[in-house]
Protein backbone atom coordinates (compact mmCIF):
# COMPACT_ATOMS: atom_id res chain seq x y z
CA UNK A 1 0.00 0.00 0.00
CA UNK A 2 1.45 3.98 -0.57
CA UNK A 3 1.88 5.53 1.79
CA UNK A 4 -0.16 9.02 2.73
CA UNK A 5 2.76 11.45 0.85
CA UNK A 6 2.63 9.11 -1.87
CA UNK A 7 -0.78 9.13 -2.27
CA UNK A 8 -0.68 12.99 -2.02
CA UNK A 9 2.29 12.65 -5.14
CA UNK A 10 -0.40 10.85 -6.85
CA UNK A 11 -3.36 13.17 -6.07
CA UNK A 12 -1.42 16.74 -7.12
CA UNK A 13 -0.45 14.47 -10.58
CA UNK A 14 -4.11 14.35 -11.14
CA UNK A 15 -4.92 18.01 -10.35
CA UNK A 16 -2.32 18.88 -12.82
CA UNK A 17 -3.54 16.87 -15.45
CA UNK A 18 -2.55 13.34 -14.80
CA UNK A 19 -0.71 13.15 -18.50
CA UNK A 20 2.52 14.39 -17.04
CA UNK A 21 3.19 11.20 -14.67
CA UNK A 22 5.28 8.75 -16.88
CA UNK A 23 4.04 5.03 -16.93
CA UNK A 24 6.41 2.62 -17.33
CA UNK A 25 4.96 1.30 -20.86
CA UNK A 26 6.40 4.55 -21.58
CA UNK A 27 9.51 2.98 -22.39
CA UNK A 28 12.40 5.54 -23.23
CA UNK A 29 11.70 9.09 -23.24
CA UNK A 30 14.12 10.99 -25.21
CA UNK A 31 12.57 15.06 -25.09
CA UNK A 32 13.73 18.35 -24.97
CA UNK A 33 17.61 18.11 -25.97
CA UNK A 34 19.57 19.75 -28.02
CA UNK A 35 22.39 18.34 -30.48
CA UNK A 36 25.43 20.44 -31.93
CA UNK A 37 27.79 19.52 -34.51
CA UNK A 38 27.73 15.41 -34.21
CA UNK A 39 29.09 13.22 -37.02
CA UNK A 40 27.67 11.63 -39.36
CA UNK A 41 24.05 12.68 -37.80
CA UNK A 42 22.86 13.40 -34.24
CA UNK A 43 21.28 9.50 -33.78
CA UNK A 44 20.51 6.41 -34.71
CA UNK A 45 18.14 3.80 -33.98
CA UNK A 46 20.07 0.06 -35.35
CA UNK A 47 17.86 -0.94 -38.48
CA UNK A 48 15.52 2.25 -38.04
CA UNK A 49 15.79 5.82 -38.31
CA UNK A 50 18.40 7.75 -38.14
CA UNK A 51 18.74 11.51 -36.95
CA UNK A 52 19.66 14.49 -38.65
CA UNK A 53 18.16 17.94 -37.83
CA UNK A 54 15.36 17.40 -39.66
CA UNK A 55 14.16 13.80 -38.29
CA UNK A 56 14.60 14.96 -34.70
CA UNK A 57 12.19 17.79 -34.74
CA UNK A 58 9.84 15.85 -37.06
CA UNK A 59 9.84 12.48 -34.62
CA UNK A 60 10.88 14.20 -31.33
CA UNK A 61 9.75 17.63 -31.84
CA UNK A 62 10.67 18.68 -28.54
CA UNK A 63 14.86 18.35 -29.45
CA UNK A 64 16.57 20.79 -31.56
CA UNK A 65 19.24 20.83 -33.37
CA UNK A 66 21.12 24.46 -33.11
CA UNK A 67 24.39 25.85 -31.29
CA UNK A 68 24.22 26.10 -27.47
CA UNK A 69 26.63 29.08 -27.48
CA UNK A 70 28.45 27.59 -24.52
CA UNK A 71 32.05 29.61 -23.80
CA UNK A 72 34.61 27.75 -24.11
CA UNK A 73 33.51 23.76 -24.01
CA UNK A 74 36.57 21.91 -25.77
CA UNK A 75 38.82 23.38 -23.69
CA UNK A 76 40.77 20.97 -21.53
CA UNK A 77 42.77 23.30 -18.85
CA UNK A 78 40.49 26.15 -18.42
CA UNK A 79 36.98 25.23 -19.71
CA UNK A 80 33.76 27.09 -20.09
CA UNK A 81 30.37 25.32 -20.24
CA UNK A 82 27.78 28.37 -19.42
CA UNK A 83 25.57 29.28 -22.09
CA UNK A 84 24.79 32.73 -23.17
CA UNK A 85 21.83 34.47 -22.02
CA UNK A 86 20.85 33.96 -26.22
CA UNK A 87 21.57 30.44 -26.23
CA UNK A 88 18.62 28.38 -27.53
CA UNK A 89 19.52 26.08 -24.50
CA UNK A 90 17.91 28.91 -22.25
CA UNK A 91 14.40 30.05 -21.23
CA UNK A 92 11.56 28.19 -22.85
CA UNK A 93 11.55 24.31 -22.68
CA UNK A 94 11.28 22.63 -19.60
CA UNK A 95 10.33 19.17 -20.48
CA UNK A 96 11.54 17.11 -17.13
CA UNK A 97 8.16 15.00 -16.09
CA UNK A 98 6.83 16.31 -12.82
CA UNK A 99 7.19 13.25 -11.46
CA UNK A 100 9.69 10.30 -11.59
CA UNK A 101 7.58 7.35 -12.90
CA UNK A 102 5.68 6.00 -9.92
CA UNK A 103 3.77 2.74 -10.73
CA UNK A 104 3.15 -0.76 -8.30
CA UNK A 105 5.87 -2.48 -9.70
CA UNK A 106 8.30 -2.84 -6.84
CA UNK A 107 10.95 -2.25 -9.10
CA UNK A 108 10.14 0.98 -9.91
CA UNK A 109 8.30 2.07 -6.93
CA UNK A 110 10.46 2.80 -4.10
CA UNK A 111 8.31 5.18 -1.92
CA UNK A 112 8.73 8.59 -0.51
CA UNK A 113 12.11 8.21 -0.53
CA UNK A 114 12.87 9.04 -4.15
CA UNK A 115 12.30 12.47 -5.30
CA UNK A 116 11.40 14.12 -8.34
CA UNK A 117 13.60 15.68 -10.30
CA UNK A 118 14.03 19.77 -9.87
CA UNK A 119 12.60 22.18 -12.78
CA UNK A 120 14.08 24.15 -14.25
CA UNK A 121 14.81 27.13 -16.84
CA UNK A 122 17.53 25.43 -19.39
CA UNK A 123 18.75 22.86 -21.11
CA UNK A 124 22.13 21.33 -19.79
CA UNK A 125 23.82 21.46 -16.73
CA UNK A 126 23.99 25.46 -16.21
CA UNK A 127 22.30 28.25 -16.30
CA UNK A 128 23.88 31.23 -17.95
CA UNK A 129 25.49 33.67 -16.28
CA UNK A 130 23.33 36.04 -15.21
CA UNK A 131 20.76 33.59 -13.81
CA UNK A 132 22.97 31.32 -11.56
CA UNK A 133 26.51 31.24 -10.23
CA UNK A 134 28.57 27.84 -11.90
CA UNK A 135 28.63 25.57 -9.46
CA UNK A 136 31.46 24.01 -10.70
CA UNK A 137 33.58 27.37 -9.84
CA UNK A 138 36.98 26.82 -7.07
CA UNK A 139 36.16 22.90 -7.04
CA UNK A 140 37.37 21.32 -9.79
CA UNK A 141 40.53 20.15 -10.90
CA UNK A 142 41.91 20.37 -14.62
CA UNK A 143 45.43 19.05 -15.01
CA UNK A 144 46.73 16.96 -16.80
CA UNK A 145 49.75 15.19 -14.60
CA UNK A 146 49.66 17.60 -11.40
CA UNK A 147 52.32 19.65 -12.72
CA UNK A 148 52.36 23.12 -10.82
CA UNK A 149 49.65 21.71 -8.65
CA UNK A 150 48.53 24.11 -5.47
CA UNK A 151 45.27 22.49 -4.15
CA UNK A 152 47.52 20.07 -1.75
CA UNK A 153 49.62 21.35 1.05
CA UNK A 154 52.30 18.80 0.61
CA UNK A 155 54.04 20.13 3.57
CA UNK A 156 51.63 18.79 5.81
CA UNK A 157 52.42 15.59 7.97
CA UNK A 158 51.93 12.05 6.41
CA UNK A 159 49.61 9.29 7.81
CA UNK A 160 49.41 5.91 6.73
CA UNK A 161 45.89 4.89 6.54
CA UNK A 162 44.95 0.98 7.45
CA UNK A 163 43.72 -1.42 5.16
CA UNK A 164 41.64 -4.81 5.10
CA UNK A 165 38.59 -4.74 7.21
CA UNK A 166 37.95 -2.33 9.39
CA UNK A 167 35.01 -2.75 12.25
CA UNK A 168 35.07 0.50 13.69
CA UNK A 169 34.15 3.69 13.08
CA UNK A 170 36.95 5.90 11.23
CA UNK A 171 37.03 10.21 11.13
CA UNK A 172 39.68 11.72 8.67
CA UNK A 173 40.98 15.01 9.41
CA UNK A 174 42.35 17.71 7.41
CA UNK A 175 45.45 18.02 9.14
CA UNK A 176 47.61 15.01 7.78
CA UNK A 177 48.31 13.75 4.58
CA UNK A 178 46.94 9.77 4.25
CA UNK A 179 48.58 7.54 2.25
CA UNK A 180 46.54 4.26 1.63
CA UNK A 181 48.47 1.65 0.19
CA UNK A 182 45.84 -0.93 -0.44
CA UNK A 183 42.17 -1.67 -0.31
CA UNK A 184 40.17 -0.63 2.69
CA UNK A 185 36.78 -2.11 3.53
CA UNK A 186 34.41 -0.24 5.73
CA UNK A 187 32.04 -3.15 7.47
CA UNK A 188 28.75 -3.20 8.11
CA UNK A 189 27.33 -0.74 10.50
CA UNK A 190 30.11 1.44 10.82
CA UNK A 191 30.94 5.00 9.44
CA UNK A 192 33.94 6.97 8.30
CA UNK A 193 33.59 10.73 8.30
CA UNK A 194 35.64 12.70 6.27
CA UNK A 195 36.25 16.55 6.96
CA UNK A 196 36.23 19.40 4.57
CA UNK A 197 40.01 19.30 3.17
CA UNK A 198 41.12 15.82 3.51
CA UNK A 199 43.50 14.71 0.74
CA UNK A 200 44.20 10.78 0.38
CA UNK A 201 46.98 9.47 -1.79
CA UNK A 202 46.71 5.92 -3.42
CA UNK A 203 49.29 4.01 -4.42
CA UNK A 204 48.84 1.43 -7.20
CA UNK A 205 45.85 -1.41 -5.96
CA UNK A 206 44.80 1.51 -3.23
CA UNK A 207 40.69 1.40 -3.00
CA UNK A 208 38.19 2.44 0.10
CA UNK A 209 35.19 0.55 0.17
CA UNK A 210 31.74 0.95 1.80
CA UNK A 211 30.10 -3.04 2.73
CA UNK A 212 25.93 -2.79 3.16
CA UNK A 213 25.26 -1.55 5.78
CA UNK A 214 28.14 1.22 6.19
CA UNK A 215 28.13 4.71 5.26
CA UNK A 216 30.45 7.65 4.33
CA UNK A 217 29.86 11.18 5.93
CA UNK A 218 31.93 13.47 3.38
CA UNK A 219 31.66 16.97 4.40
CA UNK A 220 33.50 18.47 1.58
CA UNK A 221 32.82 22.46 0.39
CA UNK A 222 33.60 24.24 -2.43
CA UNK A 223 36.33 26.36 -0.77
CA UNK A 224 37.81 23.11 0.74
CA UNK A 225 36.71 19.91 -1.33
CA UNK A 226 37.75 16.32 -0.44
CA UNK A 227 40.54 15.11 -2.35
CA UNK A 228 41.33 11.17 -3.40
CA UNK A 229 44.00 11.52 -5.77
CA UNK A 230 47.42 9.84 -6.88
CA UNK A 231 50.53 9.57 -4.26
CA UNK A 232 52.70 9.74 -7.34
CA UNK A 233 54.17 13.13 -7.54
CA UNK A 234 53.14 15.93 -9.01
CA UNK A 235 53.95 16.17 -12.90
CA UNK A 236 53.99 12.47 -12.79
CA UNK A 237 50.17 11.86 -11.93
CA UNK A 238 48.25 9.72 -14.29
CA UNK A 239 45.12 7.50 -15.15
CA UNK A 240 45.49 4.28 -12.93
CA UNK A 241 47.78 5.22 -10.46
CA UNK A 242 44.96 3.97 -8.04
CA UNK A 243 42.25 2.06 -7.94
CA UNK A 244 39.39 4.23 -6.66
CA UNK A 245 36.07 4.74 -4.51
CA UNK A 246 33.54 2.05 -4.62
CA UNK A 247 30.23 2.31 -2.52
CA UNK A 248 28.45 -1.44 -1.85
CA UNK A 249 24.54 -1.48 -1.21
CA UNK A 250 21.10 -3.58 -0.48
CA UNK A 251 18.99 -2.09 -3.13
CA UNK A 252 17.42 -4.09 -5.64
CA UNK A 253 19.45 -4.61 -9.02
CA UNK A 254 19.02 -7.45 -11.62
CA UNK A 255 21.94 -10.07 -11.15
CA UNK A 256 22.50 -13.27 -9.57
CA UNK A 257 19.09 -14.14 -6.86
CA UNK A 258 19.60 -11.02 -5.44
CA UNK A 259 18.48 -11.20 -1.62
CA UNK A 260 17.58 -15.14 -1.99
CA UNK A 261 18.11 -16.47 1.51
CA UNK A 262 20.15 -20.02 2.32
CA UNK A 263 22.60 -20.02 -0.87
CA UNK A 264 26.32 -18.97 -0.92
CA UNK A 265 26.69 -15.42 -1.29
CA UNK A 266 28.16 -15.82 -4.78
CA UNK A 267 24.72 -16.75 -5.97
CA UNK A 268 22.47 -15.07 -3.69
CA UNK A 269 23.97 -11.36 -4.15
CA UNK A 270 25.36 -9.44 -7.28
CA UNK A 271 29.52 -9.89 -7.81
CA UNK A 272 30.95 -6.15 -7.57
CA UNK A 273 33.16 -5.86 -10.65
CA UNK A 274 36.68 -4.59 -10.07
CA UNK A 275 37.72 -6.26 -7.01
CA UNK A 276 39.70 -9.70 -7.11
CA UNK A 277 37.52 -12.48 -7.45
CA UNK A 278 35.18 -13.51 -4.06
CA UNK A 279 35.76 -9.95 -2.30
CA UNK A 280 32.63 -7.85 -2.61
CA UNK A 281 29.35 -8.41 -2.87
CA UNK A 282 26.18 -6.15 -3.00
CA UNK A 283 22.07 -5.71 -3.52
CA UNK A 284 19.47 -6.81 -1.46
CA UNK A 285 15.54 -5.85 -1.04
CA UNK A 286 15.64 -1.90 0.21
CA UNK A 287 15.50 0.81 -2.83
CA UNK A 288 15.15 3.12 0.23
CA UNK A 289 19.13 1.96 1.47
CA UNK A 290 21.03 5.03 2.72
CA UNK A 291 24.98 4.73 2.47
CA UNK A 292 25.74 8.19 3.61
CA UNK A 293 25.89 11.39 2.53
CA UNK A 294 28.91 13.12 -0.05
CA UNK A 295 29.23 16.93 -0.96
CA UNK A 296 32.88 18.40 -3.06
CA UNK A 297 34.64 14.83 -3.53
CA UNK A 298 37.25 14.66 -6.60
CA UNK A 299 38.57 11.30 -7.37
CA UNK A 300 41.27 11.44 -9.45
CA UNK A 301 43.67 9.31 -12.03
CA UNK A 302 42.00 6.30 -10.37
CA UNK A 303 41.41 2.78 -12.53
CA UNK A 304 44.00 0.95 -10.89
CA UNK A 305 43.94 -2.38 -12.69
CA UNK A 306 42.71 -4.83 -9.39
CA UNK A 307 43.39 -7.87 -11.49
CA UNK A 308 43.43 -8.66 -15.64
CA UNK A 309 41.06 -6.40 -17.33
CA UNK A 310 39.15 -5.53 -14.12
CA UNK A 311 39.97 -2.23 -12.58
CA UNK A 312 37.55 -0.03 -10.68
CA UNK A 313 35.72 3.12 -11.90
CA UNK A 314 36.67 6.41 -10.18
CA UNK A 315 33.28 6.22 -8.30
CA UNK A 316 31.71 2.93 -8.41
CA UNK A 317 27.91 2.69 -7.14
CA UNK A 318 26.54 -0.98 -6.76
CA UNK A 319 23.00 -1.11 -5.81
CA UNK A 320 22.97 2.06 -3.71
CA UNK A 321 19.40 3.00 -1.97
CA UNK A 322 17.71 6.22 -2.69
CA UNK A 323 18.43 7.99 1.14
CA UNK A 324 21.61 7.92 -0.19
CA UNK A 325 22.54 11.76 -0.63
CA UNK A 326 25.71 11.77 -2.96
CA UNK A 327 26.38 15.59 -4.97
CA UNK A 328 29.03 17.49 -5.94
CA UNK A 329 31.31 15.01 -6.90
CA UNK A 330 34.31 15.05 -9.78
CA UNK A 331 36.17 12.36 -11.49
CA UNK A 332 38.99 13.43 -13.04
CA UNK A 333 41.27 11.19 -15.82
CA UNK A 334 39.97 7.71 -14.30
CA UNK A 335 41.58 4.94 -16.72
CA UNK A 336 38.04 3.17 -16.85
CA UNK A 337 34.47 4.33 -16.21
CA UNK A 338 34.52 7.78 -14.31
CA UNK A 339 30.84 7.01 -12.86
CA UNK A 340 29.12 3.85 -12.89
CA UNK A 341 25.56 2.25 -11.18
CA UNK A 342 25.17 -1.15 -10.87
CA UNK A 343 21.29 -1.62 -10.13
CA UNK A 344 19.88 0.86 -6.97
CA UNK A 345 17.72 3.29 -7.00
CA UNK A 346 20.29 6.50 -5.72
CA UNK A 347 19.46 10.17 -6.94
CA UNK A 348 22.69 11.59 -7.82
CA UNK A 349 23.04 15.84 -8.91
CA UNK A 350 25.93 18.41 -9.61
CA UNK A 351 28.49 15.30 -11.52
CA UNK A 352 31.43 16.18 -13.58
CA UNK A 353 33.50 14.21 -15.63
CA UNK A 354 37.04 14.98 -17.48
CA UNK A 355 39.49 13.09 -18.73
CA UNK A 356 38.58 9.76 -18.43
CA UNK A 357 39.90 6.93 -20.64
CA UNK A 358 36.17 5.30 -21.05
CA UNK A 359 32.67 6.27 -20.25
CA UNK A 360 31.96 8.72 -18.43
CA UNK A 361 28.78 7.68 -17.05
CA UNK A 362 27.64 4.57 -16.92
CA UNK A 363 25.08 1.93 -15.85
CA UNK A 364 23.55 -1.53 -15.95
CA UNK A 365 22.48 -4.20 -14.09
CA UNK A 366 18.83 -2.59 -13.34
CA UNK A 367 19.58 1.17 -12.36
CA UNK A 368 16.48 2.84 -11.70
CA UNK A 369 17.43 6.29 -10.41
CA UNK A 370 17.85 9.53 -11.61
CA UNK A 371 20.90 11.96 -12.50
CA UNK A 372 20.67 15.75 -13.03
CA UNK A 373 22.91 18.64 -13.49
CA UNK A 374 25.95 16.79 -14.92
CA UNK A 375 28.96 17.43 -17.57
CA UNK A 376 31.30 15.17 -18.80
CA UNK A 377 34.27 16.01 -21.05
CA UNK A 378 36.13 13.79 -23.36
CA UNK A 379 39.42 14.50 -24.75
CA UNK A 380 40.43 13.72 -27.59
CA UNK A 381 43.72 11.55 -26.06
CA UNK A 382 41.30 8.87 -25.01
CA UNK A 383 37.55 8.37 -23.73
CA UNK A 384 34.50 6.77 -25.71
CA UNK A 385 30.94 7.85 -25.01
CA UNK A 386 29.05 10.34 -22.37
CA UNK A 387 26.91 7.71 -21.49
CA UNK A 388 26.97 3.86 -22.05
CA UNK A 389 23.65 2.65 -21.05
CA UNK A 390 22.84 -1.33 -20.03
CA UNK A 391 20.10 -3.11 -18.73
CA UNK A 392 22.05 -6.28 -18.19
CA UNK A 393 24.86 -7.87 -20.45
CA UNK A 394 24.06 -11.08 -19.76
CA UNK A 395 20.20 -11.15 -20.08
CA UNK A 396 18.55 -8.00 -22.37
CA UNK A 397 15.73 -8.40 -21.04
CA UNK A 398 16.09 -9.22 -17.35
CA UNK A 399 13.36 -8.03 -15.02
CA UNK A 400 13.43 -4.86 -13.18
CA UNK A 401 15.67 -3.16 -16.30
CA UNK A 402 17.33 -0.37 -15.83
CA UNK A 403 15.36 3.21 -16.18
CA UNK A 404 16.78 5.99 -15.16
CA UNK A 405 15.91 9.78 -15.11
CA UNK A 406 18.45 11.59 -16.11
CA UNK A 407 18.10 15.19 -16.79
CA UNK A 408 20.49 18.12 -17.75
CA UNK A 409 23.81 16.84 -18.76
CA UNK A 410 26.11 18.10 -20.79
CA UNK A 411 28.07 15.89 -22.92
CA UNK A 412 31.12 17.60 -24.53
CA UNK A 413 32.95 15.51 -26.97
CA UNK A 414 36.10 16.01 -27.99
CA UNK A 415 35.06 18.09 -31.35
CA UNK A 416 34.87 16.97 -35.02
CA UNK A 417 37.89 18.84 -35.82
CA UNK A 418 40.38 16.46 -34.17
CA UNK A 419 41.26 13.11 -34.31
CA UNK A 420 40.34 11.34 -31.12
CA UNK A 421 39.05 7.66 -29.36
CA UNK A 422 35.63 8.88 -28.68
CA UNK A 423 32.31 7.49 -30.54
CA UNK A 424 28.63 8.44 -29.15
CA UNK A 425 27.93 10.74 -26.84
CA UNK A 426 24.79 8.59 -25.60
CA UNK A 427 24.73 4.80 -26.09
CA UNK A 428 21.69 2.88 -25.50
CA UNK A 429 21.74 -0.83 -25.51
CA UNK A 430 21.61 -4.03 -23.83
CA UNK A 431 17.63 -3.85 -23.10
CA UNK A 432 18.21 -0.65 -21.22
CA UNK A 433 15.05 1.98 -20.99
CA UNK A 434 15.85 5.87 -20.14
CA UNK A 435 14.14 9.24 -19.89
CA UNK A 436 16.37 11.62 -20.96
CA UNK A 437 15.37 15.14 -20.24
CA UNK A 438 16.58 18.59 -21.15
CA UNK A 439 20.34 17.55 -21.90
CA UNK A 440 22.73 19.57 -24.39
CA UNK A 441 25.04 17.26 -26.70
CA UNK A 442 27.31 18.07 -28.75
CA UNK A 443 30.78 17.32 -30.36
CA UNK A 444 30.79 13.64 -31.11
CA UNK A 445 32.47 11.90 -34.17
CA UNK A 446 29.63 9.14 -34.35
CA UNK A 447 26.22 9.88 -33.59
CA UNK A 448 25.11 12.18 -30.56
CA UNK A 449 22.95 9.12 -29.49
CA UNK A 450 22.72 5.70 -31.07
CA UNK A 451 20.02 2.82 -29.55
CA UNK A 452 21.66 -0.80 -30.13
CA UNK A 453 20.24 -4.38 -29.40
CA UNK A 454 16.82 -5.78 -30.76
CA UNK A 455 15.89 -5.60 -27.53
CA UNK A 456 16.41 -2.28 -26.80
CA UNK A 457 14.81 -0.79 -30.09
CA UNK A 458 12.19 -2.57 -29.31
CA UNK A 459 11.09 -0.95 -26.10
CA UNK A 460 10.51 2.72 -28.49
CA UNK A 461 9.90 5.58 -27.93
CA UNK A 462 7.19 7.77 -26.13
CA UNK A 463 7.47 11.98 -26.15
CA UNK A 464 6.08 13.65 -23.09
CA UNK A 465 4.28 17.02 -23.40
CA UNK A 466 6.52 20.35 -23.25
CA UNK A 467 5.86 22.64 -19.91
CA UNK A 468 7.06 26.06 -20.92
CA UNK A 469 9.02 28.54 -18.92
CA UNK A 470 7.34 31.18 -20.72
CA UNK A 471 8.90 34.21 -23.06
CA UNK A 472 8.25 37.88 -22.12
CA UNK A 473 5.20 37.54 -23.76
CA UNK A 474 2.91 34.83 -25.46
CA UNK A 475 1.98 34.54 -29.34
CA UNK A 476 -1.29 33.38 -29.02
CA UNK A 477 -1.17 31.57 -31.94
CA UNK A 478 1.28 29.30 -30.06
CA UNK A 479 -1.89 28.25 -27.82
CA UNK A 480 -4.11 27.25 -30.66
CA UNK A 481 -1.86 24.87 -32.45
CA UNK A 482 -2.90 21.61 -32.00
CA UNK A 483 -5.62 22.38 -28.78
CA UNK A 484 -5.92 24.01 -25.88
CA UNK A 485 -2.88 25.97 -24.68
CA UNK A 486 -2.09 28.32 -21.77
CA UNK A 487 1.29 29.86 -20.67
CA UNK A 488 2.09 32.23 -17.42
CA UNK A 489 4.61 34.83 -18.83
CA UNK A 490 6.89 36.15 -17.39
CA UNK A 491 8.55 33.20 -16.39
CA UNK A 492 11.14 33.23 -13.80
CA UNK A 493 9.03 36.09 -12.48
CA UNK A 494 9.65 37.69 -8.34
CA UNK A 495 6.17 39.46 -8.37
CA UNK A 496 3.92 39.33 -10.92
CA UNK A 497 2.96 36.80 -13.88
CA UNK A 498 0.21 36.61 -16.28
CA UNK A 499 -1.76 33.70 -17.44
CA UNK A 500 -2.31 34.23 -20.92
CA UNK A 501 -5.27 31.63 -23.12
CA UNK A 502 -7.12 31.99 -25.85
CA UNK A 503 -11.34 30.28 -26.12
CA UNK A 504 -12.44 30.02 -29.75
CA UNK A 505 -16.12 30.29 -27.50
CA UNK A 506 -17.83 31.23 -24.24
CA UNK A 507 -16.22 28.86 -21.48
CA UNK A 508 -16.53 28.56 -17.26
CA UNK A 509 -12.96 29.07 -16.41
CA UNK A 510 -10.38 28.26 -13.47
CA UNK A 511 -6.76 28.95 -12.92
CA UNK A 512 -5.34 27.23 -9.80
CA UNK A 513 -2.16 27.50 -8.38
CA UNK A 514 -0.54 25.13 -5.77
CA UNK A 515 2.49 24.35 -4.33
CA UNK A 516 5.13 21.51 -4.85
CA UNK A 517 3.36 19.53 -1.90
CA UNK A 518 -0.04 19.65 -4.19
CA UNK A 519 -1.34 22.11 -1.54
CA UNK A 520 -3.57 24.74 -3.21
CA UNK A 521 -2.02 28.32 -3.03
CA UNK A 522 -4.87 30.38 -4.50
CA UNK A 523 -7.54 30.17 -6.98
CA UNK A 524 -6.76 32.47 -9.09
CA UNK A 525 -10.16 32.59 -11.60
CA UNK A 526 -13.11 30.64 -11.62
CA UNK A 527 -16.36 32.31 -13.50
CA UNK A 528 -17.84 32.22 -17.01
CA UNK A 529 -15.34 33.72 -19.47
CA UNK A 530 -16.07 34.87 -22.91
CA UNK A 531 -14.61 33.93 -25.90
CA UNK A 532 -11.07 35.46 -27.26
CA UNK A 533 -7.63 36.27 -25.92
CA UNK A 534 -7.29 36.72 -22.08
CA UNK A 535 -4.55 37.63 -19.87
CA UNK A 536 -5.44 37.12 -16.41
CA UNK A 537 -2.88 39.31 -13.58
CA UNK A 538 -1.81 36.74 -10.43
CA UNK A 539 0.59 39.03 -7.67
CA UNK A 540 2.36 36.73 -5.45
CA UNK A 541 4.86 38.85 -3.37
CA UNK A 542 4.40 37.02 -0.70
CA UNK A 543 5.16 33.35 -1.84
CA UNK A 544 8.14 32.24 -0.74
CA UNK A 545 11.04 31.21 -3.78
CA UNK A 546 10.29 28.05 -5.55
CA UNK A 547 8.68 25.88 -7.86
CA UNK A 548 4.62 26.39 -8.30
CA UNK A 549 2.40 24.60 -10.58
CA UNK A 550 -0.88 25.86 -12.31
CA UNK A 551 -3.90 24.44 -13.63
CA UNK A 552 -5.93 26.37 -16.48
CA UNK A 553 -9.71 24.43 -16.95
CA UNK A 554 -11.85 24.81 -19.62
CA UNK A 555 -14.92 23.40 -21.68
CA UNK A 556 -11.62 23.59 -24.58
CA UNK A 557 -9.32 21.55 -22.35
CA UNK A 558 -6.87 21.84 -19.89
CA UNK A 559 -3.70 23.66 -19.54
CA UNK A 560 -0.69 23.05 -17.28
CA UNK A 561 2.64 24.30 -16.59
CA UNK A 562 5.19 25.57 -14.13
CA UNK A 563 6.52 28.37 -12.47
CA UNK A 564 9.01 29.69 -11.16
CA UNK A 565 9.78 32.19 -8.26
CA UNK A 566 12.83 34.21 -7.95
CA UNK A 567 13.48 37.00 -4.75
CA UNK A 568 11.97 40.00 -5.93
Amino acid sequence: MRSAAALKKAMLCLMLGGMLVLPVSAQHTFDGNLFFDNMPQDGKIDGGLVWDADSLIKHFPLNDNADPQLGDPFNMSDPNWIPAITSPAVGWNDDVSLFNPMPTDSCYYAGDCFEMISPVCWRGCFAPAEWEDDWSEGWTYHLVDGAGRTDIDYTKPQAILEVGEIAYDRHLVADSLYILTGGLFVGAGHTMTIDAGVVVLGVEEAYIAFRPGAQIQANGTAENPIIMTSAQDPGNMARGDWAGLAFLGAAEANCGLCGETGIPDSTRFCTAEGFPPGQAYFCGDDDCDDSGYMRYVRVEYAGYELAQTNELNAFTFNGLGAETDFAYLQAHMGSDDQFEWFGGKCQMHHLVATGGADDNFDWQMGFRGSIQFGVSQTWPDAGDRGIEADNNEFDYDAECRSNPVVSNLTLIGPGNDVPSTASHGIRLRRGTDAQIYNCVIMGWPDHGIRVSDPPTVARGFHPVPGIYCGPAAVDMADLTDGGFGARAYPNLVSNDTRFAFYLPENSPTKISVFDATGRMVEKVLDREMTAGEHSVNWSMPGLSSGTYFYRVQTNQGVATGRIFKIAG
